[in-house]
């Protein structure tokens, strides 16, 4: 399987990724062997292509959202990963931390409090806390 390169969905998709997580992302997916390849187009394509591109909602409005989920389901790499894009999608400390203390209430002080601490980090890692 080779990436999907004339597929509209995934050069959407690959720009976004370069306009999300910078070209180190683009790498990975251009260097994707056999094994990773059709995950790495699939993710492209539907997530970042598809439906990541949709109007409805902003890129900063879909990170918010994104955290709430990573934390509610323990993803840590993803909640530091979207903790990051948030900022750079025009979020604020203050938008995570109101969507934190939404999610807290849903997920369990023991979540909540996992989460609020990789947030913190990720925050503090780019320079934003």
């Amino acid at each position: 399987m080779a990436l999907k390169t004339e597929d509209p969905a995934f050069q959407a998709g690959r720009e976004l990724r370069r306009q999300m997580f910078g070209d180190a992302s683009i790498e990975r997916l251009d260097n994707a062997d056999d094994f990773s390849e059709p995950l790495e187009n699939y993710v492209t394509s539907a997530v970042f292509g598809e439906t990541w591109t949709r109007p409805g909602l902003t890129l900063r409005e879909r990170c918010l959202i994104t955290i709430a989920i990573s934390a509610a389901l323990n993803r840590q790499i993803p909640l530091k990963r979207m903790v990051k894009c948030a900022i750079a999608n025009g979020a604020t400390k203050e938008d995570i931390r109101e969507t934190l203390l939404q999610t807290t209430m849903y997920i369990g002080v023991a979540g909540g409090v996992e989460s609020w601490a990789l947030a913190a980090e990720a925050l503090k890692e780019i320079d934003a806390y």
